[in-house]
Formats: structure tokens, sequence, C-alpha cells
């Protein structure tokens, strides 16, 4: 084993001087291209596919039967997921061995210090799950110096987009479980939007200049600049591999991850109505305005 794994001391030293890059934010907002992309830089971990591993919402998950697919995919495969499990009991060796008894942030911490190790080895930690933005201080807990890239996006344009999702889905057949979570109310949407507003607010107090607010709008209309932007804050050279498609990648929800980010569509009519519009607009003008500046947020409610 390496020195990241002889016992606690040494795993959680490893995690307090790593810098891994996390994606999270509002869903349906750009979390999935931005993920794609930055998996092609060379320093970070070439993820192969938009993996939501949950594992600062859900640690316990590493240690459950089954196991989360997820979680098993970032790692790729079964054996890997069993080689992790068994330096977590090395790990628990001082309570018996069971790694039920370790913290989660350990657990969290192991499990990206055995990706680095075995699964993208020379690689810093990348990993993408909107829902983080909820696991902030937990985040920042584990890894004090990590960079965490929020994206941000027009909340019409979100809503509208969950309502293609979730228009595509019940087309090709898929049961409720597979799209039951895009099936909200505007006033539910409304109510998340409030709720990752909060979230990055605490997080800035947290972590001041280490969350950069990503809007979609501004990744979109001038990817390379955004790319090049992102990559300065993250501590890396911009690298033109960002900005290239997943080569013979296709995916069968959004076919416009294949494509280069920022790739623009023809123009659609939007699913909403302009009543619904204008309720939107009317309820989310705060969040609005500031989700539409992107930079490292800092403790005043702004960016750098």
């Amino acid at each position: 084993m390496t020195s990241w794994f002889q016992d606690l001391g040494a795993l959680r030293a490893w995690a307090a001087e790593a810098r891994p890059v996390f994606i999270c934010g509002q869903e349906r907002s750009g979390t999935s291209a931005l993920q794609l992309a930055l998996s092609q830089h060379p320093a970070l971990f070439a993820v192969p596919h938009v993996y939501e591993t949950f594992i600062f919402r859900e640690p316990r998950s590493l240690l459950a039967e089954p196991p989360r697919q997820m979680m098993q995919a970032y790692l790729r495969g079964e054996d890997n997921l069993q080689a992790l499990r068994r330096r977590l009991a090395a790990l628990a060796a001082p309570n018996g061995g069971d790694p039920a008894a370790l913290s989660d942030e350990d657990l969290i911490r192991a499990f990206f210090a055995f990706a680095a190790e075995q699964v993208y080895p020379g690689q810093r930690p990348l990993e993408k799950t909107p829902s983080h933005v909820h696991c902030l201080p937990r985040l920042f807990q584990a890894f004090p110096k990590a960079r965490v890239l929020a994206c941000v996006r027009e909340p019409t344009e979100v809503v509208d987009s969950y309502r293609r999702r979730l228009q595509r889905e019940q087309a090709l057949g898929k049961p409720a479980e597979v799209w039951g979570w895009l099936d909200q109310t505007d006033e539910q949407l409304i109510g998340q939007f409030r709720r990752v507003d909060r979230a990055l607010a605490e997080g800035a107090k947290l972590a001041p200049g280490q969350i950069f607010q990503v809007p979609y709008g501004w990744l979109t209309a001038d990817p390379e600049a955004a790319m090049t932007a992102l990559c300065e804050f993250i501590g890396e050279p911009y690298d033109a591999a960002v900005m290239a498609p997943k080569a013979a990648w296709r995916d069968r929800v959004d076919e416009r991850l294949g494509r280069p980010i920022g790739t623009a569509s023809a123009p659609r009519p939007s699913t909403l109505t302009e009543e619904a519009s204008a309720v939107l607009r009317k309820e989310t003008w705060g969040l609005t305005r500031r989700w539409r500046v992107p930079g490292p947020m800092m403790p005043s409610g702004g960016t750098a």
C-alpha cells in the first residue's frame, strides 16, 4: 500500500494537501458539459462519462450492497471497488477492521485517494454531482484546498430544460423512477433555485475565493475564454483538449454532449407560456442578477 493508506493520519495528510476539482450547482446548468470538457485536460481525472457519485451526500454507499452503480463506474469496475473496500478495512484495523467504524469524511477521502492512486494515476481528482452544492461544508472539511466550479443558469432556461428532458425521457418509455426527479412544478423549482443560491452564499463565507460561479450563458457564449479562466482558477494551464468533443461518444439523452462545449443548437420555442415566464422572472429576479456574474465567490455575496 502507498503511504496514503498506511493509517488515517497519512490519508488525512494527503487530503489536506490535495487540490481536487468538484463541479456542482444547479441541475440542467451545464455541469455535464463542463465535466466532459475538463476530463480531457491531462492534469485531471479522465472520467469516461458523466458519473454522479453522490459521495458527499451518501458516503456510506461505498459499503452498501448492491453498490451504487455510478460510484462503481467512477472507479472503473467492481474489482476496483472491492480493492478499495479492502483498503478501508485495513484503515479500520484499530477498530476491529470494520470500515463502518470510519467517519464519513474519511470514507470520502479514501474514495478519492484510491482513485488518484489506482484508477487515474498521476492526475488530480475531478468529480461532478450537482447536488453536492448542498454539501460544501463537508466538502471543504475533507479537502480544504479544493476548488469548486458552481454552475448556474437563468431560471427560465432551467425550467425549460427540465420540461424538455422530461418529455424526452417519457417519450422513450422510461419508468417513472428514471424521470421522477424532473417532474417538478414551477414552484418546486423556484424553491430549488433559492436553496442553491443560499448554499453558494454560505459556501463563499466558508471558503472565500474557492468557489467559482459558472453562469451557463457565460460558459457557452465564448467557451474558449471561459475555459481559459476556469483553468487559471484551478491552477492548471489551459489545454486545447478541453474544447474537443468526446471522440465517438454519444449520449442517449442529450446528443449535444457529444459536441464541443458551447456548440449552439437550433433555436426552439420555449415550453413555457409567457405568463409562466413572467412569474419565474418575478420570483427569481434577485438570484438571476447574481447568477449572471462569473468569477470566484466572496463572502460579500459578489465575485472577485
